[in-house]
């Protein structure tokens, strides 16, 4: 299997619009389940779902799932935060399972606002909910990919570099625990990713170009060979992988993809479903019995 190219799902198309356009050029495509990410396009709803699946099965895409980040702090000092957190985990972890998506992305815990100097404190906490959390994806048939982060104020310099993820790793050696490697947050983090490079586990890519300093997830459109050459090395270290383009725009996705013109990555002739939701609803139960 070679490495399958996809697309983060966008907020400003109609659902059925973007599935068409999107199946078109990718692979796989990534749902999204923080509030922030979702839209009046897209909710959750179940002629939602059942259109996301037709479209699965009618032009066999991977899906990969992006959990709750905004007030999610899985090492949260305070006991009901951190509970609050591993509740919306489990959500989404169901989710996925329902809808049979495997990959779950998960960001790690932010410092502590009132006290960043209890870090330590947060790991220890952090690792007692992950700990928790497998025994539930092993249930559900869920892997959870701990995704690194950009240099901000809010996050410990070790969710920036690998130091943080190596320990979970050795922490957690099942493999319902994985990594999830956002090139973008490590290019603005200045971090070699020859560092990255060297973890084992990691399932799932996010890439998109920023101008290091800010996480703004702008499309790739300069450096073309640099990242013409890492992709090249990304499928074939890691050719089980799930490779999605994570900008906010599918034009900017698809206008990556063909820059970096990936050799699998040939756009594929696809005959569109001219159907609106109501019909793909009525047509759910035929594919998904």
């Amino acid at each position: 299997m070679s490495i399958r190219l996809g697309s983060k799902l966008t907020t400003n198309l109609p659902l059925a619009e973007y599935l068409k356009k999107a199946t078109g050029h990718f692979r796989a495509i990534e749902l999204p389940t923080d509030p922030k990410h979702l839209s009046p396009f897209f909710t959750y709803t179940s002629s939602q779902k059942s259109a996301i699946r037709i479209y699965q099965k009618l032009f066999q895409f991977h899906l990969s799932m992006h959990a709750p980040f905004v007030d999610c702090r899985l090492g949260a000092i305070n006991p009901e935060e951190r509970q609050l957190a591993i509740i919306k985990i489990l959500n989404a972890m169901q989710l996925a399972s329902n809808m049979e998506i495997e990959l779950l992305t998960f960001h790690p815990c932010t410092l502590e606002p009132s006290a960043p100097d209890k870090y330590a404190d947060n790991c220890c906490f952090e690792e007692d909910s992950i700990a928790y959390l497998l025994k539930e994806a092993k249930k559900l048939g869920v892997v959870l990919l701990m995704e690194n982060m950009p240099q901000l104020p809010a996050y410990h310099p070790s969710t920036c570099n690998c130091s943080r993820f190596q320990e979970l790793l050795w922490l957690f050696p099942e493999p319902q625990f994985g990594i999830t490697l956002d090139i973008g947050h490590a290019l603005q983090a200045n971090v070699p990713l020859d560092s990255f490079l060297l973890l084992e586990r990691v399932r799932n890519f996010h890439i998109h170009e920023n101008n290091r300093v800010t996480d703004c997830h702008q499309p790739i459109v300069t450096n073309l060979t640099w990242w013409r050459k890492l992709t090249a090395s990304l499928a074939k270290k890691y050719p089980d992988a799930v490779l999605i383009f994570e900008m906010d725009q599918l034009t900017d996705q698809i206008k990556s993809q063909q820059l970096i013109k990936y050799p699998s990555s040939k756009n594929r002739r696809v005959q569109f479903l001219n159907v609106n939701l109501e019909e793909l609803a009525k047509l759910s139960q035929e594919f998904l019995d």
